[in-house]
């Protein structure tokens, strides 16, 4: 029942304890257990970039990892945990290449351990039974979604923003993941160009060494299993937007051929106005997480699906530690993104940064002839 930190920098490693024990443990009733957190590294570290393997040598075989770090460091954590038997839950996008995401498949295996993406919105009331429904709309037709943060975004991804990751990977990943969670393994991706805007990134963050994007937009062209058929799906991306009532504008409209589902994130019909020269008025999502204390004073947002992202991941872990599901289990239960059946997502969103890079020209995804339509891409 421990809980252990690794960061890169250990200086900052008291005020995240003090973060914790003043929005936690003082803010809830019993959580006094999170003061007893183990950082890593030492206070006196400036910089450690393998920190996380002094964490991982305290940990036990089925213990559970979560990792949310920068993009370009998802990879060789998630490998060292896999190889010391640990289970995995890795924040979107899993990796940056289709490559690094077939090797950890291939870790995952070797080491029987289970590896998810942690893709909450799987687990937004709205969202699953959108993905409930999705087979009697038909065969994959359109898929168009948005998500939008404010400028300030970039004041907390400054240091790696246009340098180890973009906001597509960002953002995109999103609802590249529901898209494909819906039409289901009847539709794949086969081709993806990408379009961006710059300008205002770079104007707010005053850089000049890097381009950064202030807008992605993914055009992909899907297959139909069932008559050859072609989809298209759209996923744009941007945190260049002004402060709102939502800090995410999101939305999408799924279309089959038979039907259609649209859902709007941001707005759930609850709002609040105040006083607040801030943010005067706001529209809520309690949904996601619910960080007020109930009456009694204790945590009460266990039914967020922030939460119930994680809290489902974990519960499955022990059931395998357990010895009463396998992995295999988990896979067929499909609410959970393993990291066996999300490589399409991460090889659109390569795809896309492809593109870009190579003045916007339409980039192919391959599968193998020998395997079932449903596999993944290669």
């Amino acid at each position: 029942n421990e809980i252990t930190l690794a960061d890169a920098v250990g200086t900052r490693m008291p005020a995240v304890r003090d973060t914790m024990r003043r929005k936690i443990a003082e803010k809830y009733k019993c959580m006094e257990s999170v003061n007893a957190i183990k950082t890593f590294p030492n206070d006196d570290v400036a910089f450690d970039a393998e920190a996380y393997k002094a964490a991982i040598s305290k940990c036990f075989p089925g213990d559970v990892v979560t990792i949310f770090t920068p993009d370009d460091t998802h990879f060789d954590i998630a490998k060292a945990c896999m190889e010391a038997k640990l289970h995995v839950l890795v924040a979107k996008p899993a990796v940056k290449t289709l490559d690094n995401h077939l090797k950890l498949i291939q870790v995952a295996k070797e080491n029987n351990v289970l590896c998810c993406v942690e893709y909450h919105k799987r687990f937004d009331p709205l969202y699953t039974d959108a993905r409930d429904r999705g087979d009697s709309l038909g065969p994959f037709s359109f898929f168009n979604a948005t998500m939008t943060q404010p400028k300030a975004q970039l004041d907390t991804f400054k240091n790696w923003a246009g340098k180890s990751s973009d906001i597509s990977y960002y953002l995109n990943s999103h609802h590249i993941d529901i898209c494909s969670w819906i039409a289901g393994k009847s539709s794949r991706p086969t081709k993806v160009t990408a379009f961006a805007a710059t300008g205002a990134a770079n104007k707010y963050l005053n850089v000049s060494d890097r381009k950064i994007e202030d807008t992605i937009t993914l055009s992909t062209e899907w297959e139909n299993k069932e008559d050859g058929s072609k989809g298209i799906g759209i996923y744009t991306a941007s945190w260049i937007a002004p402060k709102s009532d939502s800090h995410t504008q999101q939305n999408f409209h799924y279309c089959g051929q038979n039907g259609e589902i649209r859902v709007n994130q941001a707005r759930r019909g609850y709002e609040m106005a105040m006083d607040d020269e801030q943010r005067p008025f706001a529209n809520l999502n309690p949904l996601y997480m619910k960080y007020t204390p109930g009456k009694d004073g204790y945590f009460s947002g266990q039914n967020g699906y922030g939460y119930k992202s994680i809290e489902r991941f974990v519960e499955v872990c022990q059931q395998i530690n357990d010895g009463e599901i396998t992995k295999e289990d988990v896979e067929n239960m499909g609410d959970l993104a393993t990291i066996e059946s999300t490589a399409r997502v991460t090889a659109i969103l390569e795809a896309g940064r492809l593109s870009l890079d190579n003045a916007n020209r339409g980039v192919e995804l391959v599968y193998d002839d020998n395997v079932p339509f449903e596999s993944e891409p290669t």
